[in-house]
């Protein structure tokens, strides 16, 4: 086996070839029976280095083996491994530094355990130190062990926990939605202004909001603002959102959840699981009334009851997110300011999902801190004690700053998640 790891080449056999890597590894193949039922992987709608250059500069690496041919090979082997970096100029402690996203780093499941991960990771920190970047952060899951592992020994740290805020738009605004009267529409340039008057957070882009505005013009949806004024500026509330596009450059691509979406989508699987439904309460009902009641009929009917609310329940669910015609919108860009501004937002946030669903989306996304004080308008449960997903950092350089932790508000690109 000989791996080399060398840049991503545009418009060559390299792209069917990495995007066939992703494909594979973000499914269960290592769980047979999780495989066979559900069959789940990431698509990609562009080339597949479309979202590295969306950033100011980018790092797109694979590994090759050059000793392997055919399926799934490029021009000089085949595609074992990848890895990207992202490359942006954001504010960190107060000032404007240079630093790498860290994404889409995958090893072919039959070529791990090999350091051909080391190996990626390694010629990725050196090609973003070259342009410049003074450190890399990454998103990992919370529960993804092995991953944590494998950047804690490189040194990473962790720098924010995140509550990824998660939203099927099902039954949002099904019993009605009444939109608070002064909720107001306002443009992007609006928005940005909005936004970049305030004294800028951890994360956030140099450039400000225009400048993500302008990487991705055809992302930004709807911005709007709700105020509440005050007899005097400290009693007055302010209020802002911004709805995006979330479906960026990639997409989930479902075959198969217990069933194919052609069947979900059916009208016909629908009547069927309802009548099911029936017949199977129906039998249920029958036995109960030639039997003398008991405890346990009683509780067997209750439970009998609720299996089938929730089944129908899922069925409903699963129909929805299979036939949305768009898959996530994300709400980004909070701004809560004054005594009420949390309620204001909340009623943005409201406003926001209704809206995303009336546009064909599936769910309505939000990624904060769990330390934010805007989260409550998210999410009226308890404060978290531990997040979702995690942000890690690792300053490049001996003589970096010791900064590690962001702070509580830092900015959420969504770049970074497309």
């Amino acid at each position: 086996m000989s791996i080399v790891v060398r840049p991503f080449r545009r418009d060559t056999s390299d792209d069917a070839a990495a995007k066939a890597l992703e494909a594979r590894a973000s499914q269960h193949t290592h769980n047979v029976i999780l495989s066979t039922l559900v069959k789940v992987h990431l698509q990609h709608l562009d080339s597949f280095d479309s979202k590295a250059r969306k950033y100011e500069g980018s790092v797109v690496l694979l590994a090759i083996d050059t000793e392997v041919k055919g399926d799934g090979a490029s021009d000089d082997g085949f595609v074992c491994g990848c890895i990207c970096v992202g490359i942006k100029d954001v504010r960190l402690d107060g000032k404007i530094r240079k630093l790498g996203y860290l994404f889409d780093m995958r090893v072919h499941e039959d070529y791990q355990r090999r350091k051909i991960g080391s190996q990626l990771y390694k010629s990725a920190k050196s090609a973003s130190s070259d342009l410049g970047a003074e450190a890399i952060y990454l998103s990992v899951n919370s529960t993804n062990k092995k991953a944590r592992s494998f950047y804690e020994r490189y040194g990473y740290v962790i720098s924010s926990h995140r509550a990824l805020l998660f939203t099927p738009l099902l039954f949002s605004g099904l019993f009605g939605h009444r939109a608070a009267a002064a909720i107001r529409s306002i443009t992007s340039q609006e928005m940005a202004q909005l936004f970049d008057s305030m004294e800028g957070s951890d994360l956030s882009l140099a450039g400000g909001l225009k400048q993500l505005f302008s990487a991705c013009p055809d992302k930004f949806m709807n911005a709007w603002v709700l105020e509440a004024k005050g007899p005097d500026e400290e009693s007055s509330s302010l209020a802002a959102l911004t709805l995006w596009d979330g479906d960026g450059t990639s997409s989930i691509k479902i075959e198969r959840l217990l069933l194919t979406p052609a069947t979900w989508k059916s009208p016909l699987t629908q009547v069927s699981l309802l009548l099911a439904g029936c017949w199977v309460l129906w039998l249920w009902g029958l036995s109960v009334w030639r039997s003398p009641l008991t405890v346990w009929s009683a509780l067997s009917g209750a439970c009998l009851l609720f299996a089938a609310v929730a089944g129908t329940l899922a069925s409903a669910f699963v129909r929805f997110v299979t036939t949305r015609r768009r898959e996530r919108a994300r709400m980004i860009a909070p701004v809560a300011k004054g005594p009420r501004g949390i309620e204001l937002l909340r009623d943005l946030v409201a406003h926001a999902k209704v809206t995303a669903k009336r546009q064909g989306f599936g769910v309505a996304i939000g990624n904060l801190d769990i330390l934010d004080p805007r989260l409550p308008a998210f999410s009226s449960g308890k404060r978290l004690t531990s997040g979702q997903t995690l942000f890690m950092l690792k300053w490049l350089h001996s003589d970096a700053p010791k900064v590690c932790d962001f702070s509580c508000d830092n900015f959420f690109d969504p770049r970074d998640m497309s």
